[in-house]
Formats: C-alpha cells, structure tokens, sequence
C-alpha cells in the first residue's frame, strides 16, 4: 500500500468519524446542557492526545511560557466555548443533518476572511462561492420541520466562529504542531468550561447512563482518536487535499441522521447540499477545476 493510499484511508476514516457528531449530540441534546457537553468532551479528547502532544514536545524541545499557553487558551475557548457550544445549541432546535451540513460550509468563511486577514485576492471564483454558498444555505435551512429558524442560524454561526478558529490556530500550529496546540487548547478549553460551568451551577443531569457513554464516545473516538487520524492522514497527503475530503461530511451526516434518527432527506436538503459543496468547491485548490466545469466559469485566477 503506497503513502497516498494509507493518507485517503486514514481522512476517509477521520471524515466518518467526524460525521457521526452532530447525530450523537442530537440524542442527548435535550438532556444535557451544552457548557456540560463540550467541557467533558474537550477534557477527554485532551487527554486522550496529551502522551502524543508531550512526546513532539520532547522531540522538538519545546519551550512553554505563560504567553504560550494564554495563546492556547484563547484558541481552546473559540474552539470550544463558542463554536461547538453554538453548534450543541443548535441541535436542540433543528435536525443533525442539517446542522452538519451548514458547519462544513466554513471553508466558504475562511476563505472571506482570508482576503481581510491574508490579503488574498477577491476572485469570480470566491465571489460566486459565497453567494452559491448563501443560497445552499437557505435551501437546507428551508427543508426542514422546525418551529423556528434558531437551530440552522446557530449553526451557521458555529460554521463563521469555526472559520475564525481555523485562521486563527494556523499560525500556532505552525508554531507548536498540531497535535500540541490541539491537545493544550482542549484542555486548557475544556478545563475553563467545567469551571464555568460549576460556577453557573448548572445542573448535572442527565449525565448518566446511555447519555455519558455517547459523550465518553464524543471525546475518545470523535475528539481524540479522530483528530489523530486527521494528523496521520496529512502526513501521507497534501493538507489541501486532504481537506477536500470532508467533503462527503455533509453526505455522511446526512445519511446517517436518516439511518439512526429517522430524518427524512428531503429535495431541498440534497439540493442545497449539492450547491454548497459546488461552493466550497470553488475555493478548496483540489476540486476548483471540477466546480469550475460544473458551473461554467472560465476565470483562470
């Protein structure tokens, strides 16, 4: 088996992990409050990386300050306190698929943020990404039976902080590696929630039984073992390409909220699917020349 094999294999198997979040959080989503959710989820996935995390650090004789890990913190709280509470919140008021399907729009969001942050350039292809990317948008909120639009604007909002999140570890994984600056931001991130979280006395029910079994899941496998195939895989492949695999995220979620939950997939959830990833497709370098015959542009930028 060649090294580009083993890389496809491992994302492919990150990407199926992955999927299966927004379905788990939905079962105890109603049980347990979200701060609860990701203070043990990140806490666990933290743990389960720090021996790998410690071991680059003896490797590349890092050297911690307290700016340092300050640093971490803030990328553990956008990540964990803000995106994935967001992203919690919202599986309480709309179905997983829909939710997974609108948090894997955030390349569409790194990518406008890149032309402020980076300086890149505003092409045809970035402009016609984001309005494709609006539009996907709305037609898989607008495919689903919900008393309101809370749950699809919560977790667009989770995709935005993610894609702020993205552009903001980037530079301190380049810094300390990523599974350094992953396993630190856990769980200095999961640590500050459940202190949060304590200090709001908020209650602690619902986690027992089936419900702490799925959320011991959330951290070790989706959490912990998932981030570390992610790593694994990147090292066999390019990390553009490897990024353009998750892709099938939004495909797998959905089909497995309609195998384990009973979510019907629907016209405009499969339509907006298709037209998002036709989006993200126009700003991730692998699939840019696919998307490009798909929605006939020329542009050579």
């Amino acid at each position: 088996m060649n090294d580009t094999t083993k890389g496809y294999l491992w994302l492919f198997f990150t990407v199926t992990i992955f999927s299966t979040y927004e379905v788990v959080g939905r079962l105890f989503a109603e049980d347990i409050h979200p701060l609860w959710v990701n203070a043990i989820r990140f806490s666990i996935g933290g743990l389960v990386l720090l021996p790998l995390a410690l071991k680059n650090i003896r490797e590349q004789e890092l050297s911690l300050h307290a700016r340092d890990f300050l640093a971490l913190f803030g990328l553990g709280f956008l990540n964990a306190g803000v995106c994935m509470s967001l992203m919690q919140y919202s599986l309480r008021y709309t179905e997983a698929s829909t939710a997974a399907v609108l948090i894997s729009s955030n390349p569409l969001f790194v990518s406008l943020l890149s032309i402020f942050i980076f300086k890149e350039p505003l092409t045809k292809e970035k402009i016609a990404a984001l309005l494709l990317g609006i539009a996907g948008m709305i037609l898989v909120a607008g495919g689903i039976q919900a008393e309101s639009n809370l749950g699809p604007i919560l977790a667009t909002a989770a995709s935005v902080v993610w894609a702020i999140y993205t552009v903001a570890g980037k530079r301190l994984s380049q810094r300390y590696g990523s599974l350094v600056s992953n396993s630190l931001s856990f769980l200095l991130g999961g640590g500050f929630l459940a202190i949060l979280s304590l200090a709001l006395h908020l209650p602690l029910t619902g986690i027992q039984g089936n419900n702490l079994l799925l959320l011991v899941y959330l951290g070790v496998v989706v959490t912990g073992i998932g981030y570390y195939a992610f790593f694994t895989g990147l090292l066999y492949l390019d990390t553009t390409i490897g990024a353009a695999v998750f892709f099938f995220k939004p495909v797998l979620a959905t089909l497995f909220a309609f195998l384990l939950l009973g979510e019907p997939i629907t016209t405009n959830k499969i339509a907006g699917t298709m037209v998002i990833l036709a989006a993200m497709g126009l700003v991730m370098p692998p699939m840019k020349k696919a998307a490009r015959r798909l929605l006939g542009i020329t542009s050579n930028s």
